[in-house]
């Protein structure tokens, strides 16, 4: 169990430096529009995703409502992945600290009723990933 929490601690550690490498390879001013949003929407569902697990640990009776992302104004990408980098190292140093009896506390969600923290981390990785390959995709093109 411990081995699939390290998992997605490696997974949502890659991210970044997917984004890095896939900018150094292509060059900062090629990076499309819709690749700079893409960055921005991993950016605010990560902090997204940190509000309901801090809320998770806190409480007993944690509620989850529908997650919002937050909309970013900036699209300067050197901008985006220092943000990037900040709320990722926020959320993996949450998990890092998290004993394993934390990773199976429980809330409902307003979307899919109760939910433990390692599904909401576990949907949040398979969400990084989708957004991970759509940005690739976009940087290639």
């Amino acid at each position: 169990m411990l081995d699939s929490y390290r998992e997605l601690l490696d997974e949502l550690l890659g991210t970044p430096s997917a984004i890095r490498d896939a900018i150094t390879e292509h060059g900062e001013p090629a990076i499309p529009d819709a690749a700079a949003d893409v960055i921005a929407v991993v950016t605010g569902r990560d902090q997204a995703v940190l509000a309901r697990l801090q809320s998770m640990t806190q409480r007993t009776d944690a509620y989850l409502p529908t997650l919002q992302i937050p909309d970013r104004s900036d699209r300067d990408v050197a901008t985006l992945v220092e943000q990037l980098d900040q709320a990722r190292g926020e959320l993996v140093s949450l998990l890092m600290n998290l004993s394993l009896r934390d990773w199976e506390r429980t809330a409902i969600s307003e979307e899919d009723g109760e939910i433990t923290l390692a599904e909401e981390v576990e949907r949040h990785v398979d969400f990084d990933e989708e957004q991970l390959a759509r940005f690739r995709e976009l940087v290639q093109r």
